[in-house]
């Protein structure tokens, strides 16, 4: 029999209130300790510290890297809250009181908030709802190709979950906002990496060699013209090379060998199952009207984020009780930045809700900073939201 919801939501709301001092005190040592992807054994260890009182049963991921953590009574299925741990190779600029203690690393996609969000949720919903079987995720190297999510999946991650929620900082709303709706929410991205190869030979000379420089630059033109224009254009593909590389030393020298890479961006799986045979035939094509090899390699990143309705009108309930319904926002037109959340849609249903966490510098920016009042915001709303799906398997009360 259930526990009435007034009850069961009373003690967690007063579980959350104690553990909001902790939680910030939590989000600030991460922030000053950040870890880069697939090298977060600091963090991993300070959030087993931060459970060690907890009756909880702990698993870590891969090379000890990440927790799944369990909780309450063995239920064939139990909700699950996931956080990212990792941070990125950037040098902070944001003015926090807190900033980073290791020069080229910093927290500047807000998974310090994130986690401090899951573990404040945690703690409350162990404390104060003991009888909900439910599981919480720390996960590592979101920020890697492909993601750690592959590991906690393959480490029994998502076996027995009935619905996964996450959230994500967001500092184009206002603390307090949410966005928040169904369907696709971020783009599907993979990485592609090419090298050209050809004879190479002085500058004074190129007809005796294969420039492989001005190759390089038309096989770049020819995949931005050439593959969106090989997909209907009502549905969104993004190509942008970030790397090019030719030569290593002497401007006279045309090199015998060009680098480059980029990421490929979509929301529509059939476009994205598409691009391969475009990519090989574009790059054939120039390879062969110019007599050079080529060699591609194509990593398939994270699939699009697509929110599920039913979880959605969870957290949608879940943020009318926290935030009220006026600070409900769409999310509108699908981010094309990638989310390796995504990788637990492909085995249970789940949705990630926007974090609003005060106006400023934009994501994966040196300037980003997040307001620490988002963690007990997010906090209230998924241990909301799972404590409604874990009573229902669904919205409704």
């Amino acid at each position: 029999m259930h526990t009435p919801w007034n009850d069961l939501w009373s003690r967690v709301e007063a579980a959350l209130v104690r553990e909001r001092a902790a939680a910030v005190d939590f989000r600030h040592d991460l922030h000053r300790h950040p870890e880069l992807s697939r090298q977060e054994h600091r963090t991993t260890a300070r959030l087993a510290e931060a459970l060690a009182d907890l009756p909880v049963r702990i698993r870590r991921g891969k090379d000890g890297l990440g927790l799944i953590v369990d909780a309450g009574p063995d239920a064939p299925t139990r909700v699950c809250l996931r956080a990212d741990i990792d941070a990125l190779a950037l040098d902070e600029q944001s003015g926090v009181a807190f900033p980073s203690e290791h020069p080229g690393v910093m927290h500047a996609c807000g998974h310090d908030v994130h986690t401090s969000v899951v573990l404040a949720a945690t703690r409350a919903l162990v404390t104060g709802a003991p009888e909900v079987p439910l599981r919480f995720l720390f996960q590592p190297a979101e920020e890697a190709t492909p993601g750690g999510s592959i590991d906690l999946i393959a480490a029994g991650a998502v076996e027995g979950v009935s619905h996964v929620l996450t959230v994500h900082c967001d500092p184009t709303r206002p603390l307090g906002h949410v966005g928040l709706q169904a369907g696709a929410l971020t783009a599907a991205v993979d990485v592609f990496e090419v090298t050209l190869r050809g004879n190479g030979g002085h500058g004074a000379r190129p007809h005796e060699t294969q420039d492989l420089v001005l190759v390089g630059c038309e096989a770049v033109q020819a995949l931005y013209h050439g593959l969106d224009r090989g997909v209907d254009a009502r549905k969104p593909l993004v190509i942008s090379v970030g790397v090019f590389r030719a030569g290593r030393s002497s401007a006279n020298v045309i090199p015998a060998e060009v680098f480059f890479s980029g990421t490929i961006r979509t929301t529509d799986r059939e476009v994205r199952d598409a691009v391969p045979a475009m990519l090989e035939r574009v790059l054939g094509g120039i390879a062969a009207i110019w007599q050079v090899k080529y060699e591609l390699v194509l990593t398939r990143g994270a699939p699009a984020v697509v929110n599920d309705p039913a979880i959605v009108e969870a957290l949608r309930q879940a943020c009318t009780d926290v935030v009220g319904a006026g600070n409900i926002e769409p999310t509108g037109l699908p981010s094309m930045g990638g989310e390796d959340f995504a990788w637990y849609l492909d085995h249970v249903p789940g949705a990630l809700l926007r974090l609003g966490t005060g106006l400023g510098a934009p994501l994966h920016s040196t300037r980003f900073a997040a307001d620490d009042g988002a963690i007990d915001v997010g906090a209230r709303i998924l241990a909301n939201a799972a404590l409604r799906l874990s009573r229902t398997g669904s919205a409704s009360q």
